[in-house]
C-alpha cells in the first residue's frame, strides 16, 4: 500500500475539498480524485462521503485517518533519524496562537542555542483549530492550542480524535488590551459593560470544533462593532492608532507594552477565561530542547500571574 496516499488523503480531510487539498498537494485535481479512488478501492470501503459542500468523512474512513495520521507521524519520526547529524542538529518546530508570552518564550528558546551548531527551526501563528492540524498531519512537532475554557470538552475530544496528547499551560482571566490614550486606560478595572460604546478587535479565525457558527454566534458577547484581523502584527497596530479599540488578550509583557504604547486592564465580572494547552502527537517523545521551551512558558506564567492578578 502506497503510504502518500495517506498523506493524500490526510490533507483532504483538513481541507473538506479534493480542490482545495490537490492545490495544497501542488497536484492536479483529478490526479488526486483517482488516488483517493485507488486507496479506497483497495481498502475495499469508501472513505469519504461526497456531499454539495465537498467531502467529508466516512465512519469506518474516520477510523482509518486516524490510523493514518498516526502512521505519517512515525514515518516522519524515523526520517528524523535518518537525516540526524550526530543529534548536533538542534531541531524545534511550534504553531501557535497569536500571543506575546509565547513568541517572547520562543524568542528566549533561540538565543539559547548553540550558534556553532546547525539549527532547524520552523514557527507559525495559527488558529486553534490550524494549529491541531498542523500537529496532526506532522508540519510541526508542538502546537499550543487557546480556547475559551467553557469550549474545553469541546476541543479536548478532537484534540484525542486526532491522536494528540493534551497538556494544559495555562487557564486564565483574559485582559483588556488597549491604548495608552483610550479613554478607559485612567481607570484601573474595568466592567463588562464599560465596554459597549468602544470598538473590539478580534481575531475572525475562531472555530469552535462540534459547534455550527449560528451557536457560536448565540453564546458570544453582543457587540455593536467589532474589526476582525488574521495577525498579530495588524492587532497590534490598530490598538495602537485606533484609540477607541480594545481587543480581549492573554497578559502581555511589558516589553510589548512600551513597544506599542498599550495598557492592559482587569475585567474581573467577565466570563472570559481562557486555557493555553500544549499538543503533541501521542507517539512523540519530548526532546530536551522541547522541555526547555515548556520550562520558559512555565516562568513567564508565573511572572505574569504575579504581576497581573495577584
Amino acid at each position: 500500500m502506497n503510504t502518500l496516499y495517506f498523506k493524500y488523503a490526510v490533507e483532504v480531510e483538513r481541507c473538506g475539498s479534493i480542490t482545495q487539498a490537490a492545490e495544497n498537494l501542488y497536484m492536479a485535481q483529478p490526479n488526486l480524485s483517482k488516488a483517493i479512488k485507488e486507496l479506497e478501492d483497495s481498502m475495499g470501503f469508501a472513505i469519504f462521503a461526497r456531499t454539495s459542500r465537498g467531502v467529508v468523512p466516512t465512519a469506518r474512513g474516520h477510523e482509518f485517518l486516524i490510523y493514518a495520521r498516526s502512521i505519517l507521524t512515525q514515518l516522519q519520526a524515523m526520517e528524523s533519524l535518518s537525516s540526524r547529524h550526530d543529534d548536533i542538529m538542534q531541531r524545534f518546530s511550534l504553531s501557535m496562537p497569536r500571543a506575546g508570552y509565547i513568541s517572547e518564550c520562543f524568542s528566549r528558546l533561540i538565543d539559547s542555542l548553540d550558534k556553532g551548531s546547525p539549527m532547524d527551526i520552523r514557527i507559525r501563528e495559527a488558529s486553534a483549530l490550524h494549529t491541531i492540524n498542523d500537529v496532526a498531519d506532522g508540519q510541526f512537532q508542538l502546537g499550543i492550542v487557546r480556547y475559551q475554557a467553557k469550549y474545553e470538552a469541546n476541543f479536548l475530544d478532537y484534540i484525542r480524535e486526532k491522536s494528540l496528547k493534551a497538556e494544559s499551560i495555562w487557564e486564565y482571566e483574559a485582559l483588556v488590551l488597549f491604548s495608552q490614550h483610550h479613554p478607559l486606560s485612567v481607570r484601573d478595572s474595568l466592567l463588562p459593560e464599560d465596554l459597549t460604546p468602544y470598538t473590539e478587535i478580534m481575531y475572525g479565525d475562531s472555530i469552535i470544533p462540534y459547534l455550527p457558527p449560528a451557536e457560536m454566534r448565540r453564546q458570544d458577547h453582543p457587540q455593536s462593532s467589532r474589526i476582525q484581523v488574521y495577525g498579530r502584527l495588524a492587532q497590534l497596530e490598530l490598538l495602537s492608532r485606533v484609540q477607541d479599540a480594545y481587543m480581549w488578550t492573554s497578559p502581555e509583557t511589558n516589553d510589548e507594552l512600551r513597544r506599542f504604547s498599550l495598557v492592559q486592564r482587569r475585567c474581573p465580572d467577565n466570563s472570559r477565561r481562557y486555557m493555553d494547552t500544549l499538543v503533541y502527537p501521542a507517539v512523540y517523545q519530548l526532546s530536551a530542547l522541547d522541555r526547555r521551551f515548556i520550562d520558559l512558558l512555565s516562568a513567564a506564567r508565573v511572572q505574569l500571574s504575579r504581576q497581573f492578578y495577584s
